[in-house]
């Protein structure tokens, strides 16, 4: 299990689930936002069933999103350090630190 940053482009994906869009509309400017987005990949393949989780920098919860067809997550955090968790069937739970700056978006490709 490993979880690397990569310049990979903006991930789409379909609406649905809890009212929240699985994985958002693709964004190319992060403006004065900072955003912390990616895909999750199992074997190369999208993992489309699971969740991607915001945790602040003590451990608790913030924000939650389902992963999105293409295995995508985003979230538009506040600047600072923060934890990635990834959580999937099968048991599948990887963490990873990440820190969100104002104006950049923060891709990860999180393989489980």
């Amino acid at each position: 299990m490993g979880v690397e940053e990569t310049a990979a482009p903006p991930v789409q994906a379909a609406a649905g689930g809890c009212g929240a869009p699985a994985g958002g509309a693709a964004i190319k400017d992060a403006g004065n936002q900072a955003i912390v987005q990616g895909k999750v990949t199992r074997a190369g393949a999208p993992v489309q069933v699971g969740y991607a989780r915001l945790l602040n920098a003590g451990g608790d919860f913030v924000a939650e999103v389902p992963l999105g067809e293409d295995g995508g997550f985003r979230f538009f955090a506040a600047p600072g350090d923060w934890t990635l968790r990834v959580l999937a069937p099968g048991g599948i739970r990887t963490d990873r630190a990440v820190t969100a700056a104002t104006g950049e978006i923060r891709e990860f490709e999180v393989a489980v």
